[in-house]
């Protein structure tokens, strides 16, 4: 069970365009809109990927005191997107690093992943996987751990692994092909310490080791508990203590299945139904992960449910009404990512697929075991480059 959005086509200006081969970093033609920015400030980052022939960016949105992204900057990047995709898949990885301020975008139209320093707002280069890695037909999804960046090939079913180096460098190191239980591909992807956890879109999940860096499986390929009830998990996030995996299911209703990776191993997944919002696709720990966010693509809706941090059991907390637009200017809902990197994260921000495509703005309170989700007034806020917009990220990232 997989998704593809429409493609939706727009015109873009004139863009600088890098060329380069595996390993190397690009010349980058300066950006008009481009400038310099002092350390310190925030920004949310859109991937705004669209369809292949149309010269791919990145737009930065620096945030108001309110949480309202504000003062779009337009930045180009090398080659082309994909134009749309799989929904759990994260386009947007942001570096973990005190060093450091880079944004690793994916560019699935031609197969490159493009790096973005956040402190000069410029593409410093565009970085290949094998020849072979291609991403053309659903995106490539990333996540990184400061140390190795992970790139999700959908079109070639690969997954290749980079090093960071300085100054927002990729080297790749080399790939391997995993597979789920059911022939499926990898869709969301979640690390935290020495483990990368995968979800295939058909049933099955597994977890790797990858303290050496290219990811070795843990042998624990296993269907989650809702495939004999055709709950699938496609999104997965991991707890900030690294004990449990959370995976949010395609579904008709609100699922979630929790695994226990204390172990150093997949458990058999815990099913819980959180109401009737279609869909859960994309799933996200608040930053002291006391929520979990879900974006229901179906419904237009977000849910927020309760985490239990020591027992991992998961209860009902609240759902948003419909987001505004929905069905009107946007069609797909996914992305979740919050403004502040402790408690609930504060704000709760989601990539709105249509035209145009939007950003959704939401306040969060969580009280007494009760909680709102509150989309602004001013919600939500055009994203003024792209029309496909499916994944967004939040510099600085959550610590974990």
């Amino acid at each position: 069970m997989e998704f593809k959005p429409l493609f939706v086509f727009i015109a873009l200006g004139a863009a600088a365009v890098s060329i380069t081969r595996a390993g190397e970093r690009a010349a980058i033609a300066p950006d008009s809109t481009a400038s310099s920015t002092p350390a310190g400030i925030r920004y949310l980052i859109t991937n705004d990927d669209p369809p292949p022939k149309i010269p791919t960016s990145s737009t930065l949105f620096t945030l108001a005191p309110n949480g309202l992204p504000q003062d779009p900057t337009r930045v180009s990047l090398g080659g082309v997107g994909a134009g749309g995709g799989y929904f759990a898949a994260s386009r947007v990885s942001v570096l973990r690093s005190t060093t450091s301020a880079c944004a690793f975008l994916s560019i699935g139209g031609s197969g490159e992943i493009s790096a973005v320093d956040l402190h000069t707002q410029r593409n410093v280069g565009d970085f290949s996987a094998a020849p072979t890695d291609s991403g053309l037909s659903n995106g490539i999804g990333l996540v990184n751990n400061a140390a190795y960046l992970y790139a999700s090939f959908s079109s070639s079913n690969t997954l290749a692994t980079f090093s960071v180096l300085p100054d927002c460098g990729l080297r790749f190191l080399g790939d391997i092909s995993p597979q789920g239980k059911h022939q499926g591909n990898v869709k969301g992807m979640a690390l935290h310490g020495d483990m990368l956890v995968v979800a295939y879109g058909e049933g099955s999940i597994e977890s790797f080791n990858i303290s050496a860096g290219i990811p070795v499986s843990n042998d624990d390929l296993q269907n989650a508990t809702g495939y004999a009830t055709d709950r699938f998990p496609s999104g997965v996030d991991i707890s900030p203590d690294g004990r449990y995996a959370i995976f949010g299911d395609m579904s008709t209703t609100t699922t979630v299945e929790v695994s226990d990776i204390s172990g150093g191993k997949l458990k058999k997944t815990r099913l819980y139904n959180l109401g009737p919002a279609n869909d859960a696709s994309n799933v996200l720990f608040s930053p002291d992960g006391s929520l979990i966010y879900i974006a229901n693509t179906g419904s237009g809706k977000v849910t927020a449910a309760f985490f239990d941090r020591e027992t991992g059991k998961v209860s009902r907390g609240c759902v948003s009404p419909t987001l505004k637009g929905f069905d009107r200017t946007w069609v797909f809902l996914a992305s979740p990512v919050t403004e502040q990197t402790n408690g609930t994260g504060s704000v709760l921000y989601l990539a709105e697929f249509g035209s145009p495509s939007s950003i959704a703005v939401i306040d969060v309170t969580s009280s007494g075991g009760q909680c709102t989700l509150t989309e602004k007034p001013a919600s939500p806020v055009i994203a003024p480059n792209t029309n496909v917009l499916l994944s967004i990220g939040m510099y600085p990232p959550r610590p974990f």
